[in-house]
Formats: C-alpha cells, structure tokens, sequence
C-alpha cells in the first residue's frame, strides 16, 4: 500500500501546480483502486487487472506505462470501469476545476433538439 501511495505522489508532483488541487470535495468515502498502468487511451488508462481508469484530462499528461496508480472514484458495478476523481494521497490531489458532466437539461434550448 505504501508503494502505491508513494507512486500516486511521485505522479501528483509531476502534475504541475497549475493543473492540480486540494479537493473541494471529501474524497475519502470514494474506494481506492489500484494497480500498474499496461494502456494509455485518450480518456484514461487500462490497468494489468483489466480494469479501466477514466481519468480527468489534467492527470493523462502524467501517466506513463507500468507506473503505479492509485485514484479514487466511483466503480462500475457491471463493467471493470472507475470513473476517477482524485489521486490517492495524503490529501487526496484533485484535478483544478471538479469534473462535471454538462449536457441538456429540462428547460434548455437543447434538451428537446433531435440530433441525426
């Protein structure tokens, strides 16, 4: 556990200042997963486990293969997919703005456009 703590650091500091955050929010109910980087992909990371990382797109610069890692997020109760929202750490480290989905909703001009 401690080698991956560390990892997760050594990985936070190569996030530069800029890009990175306390956490506005608690993480600490998020569960931790964990293990080696063996894919990189536009949106996030496969680990060796077969799990996938979604990563926000301030973490992607930092990664690199057989590196370990170490976030918090929600897990996919059907698929081997974490949505990611912080690095483990000691605070967590989060990326600088929170990552909210933002589509159409009730009431917006897009909410009832059809799109072919």
């Amino acid at each position: 556990m401690k080698k991956f703590a560390f990892a997760s650091f050594v990985l936070a500091m190569s996030v530069s200042a800029a890009e990175a955050a306390p956490c506005v929010y608690d993480m600490t109910p998020l569960p931790v997963t964990q293990g080696i980087v063996s894919g990189i992909a536009p949106t996030g990371v496969k680990l060796r486990d077969g799990t996938t990382i979604i990563l926000p797109e301030e973490f992607l610069a930092g990664i690199r293969l057989n590196q370990k890692l170490a976030v918090r997020g929600l897990v996919s109760i059907t698929t081997h997919t974490v949505q990611a929202f912080a690095l483990e750490g000691n605070p967590p480290v989060c990326p600088s703005a929170p990552t909210i989905s933002r589509g159409p909703f009730a009431g917006s001009p897009a909410y009832d456009a059809i799109h072919p």
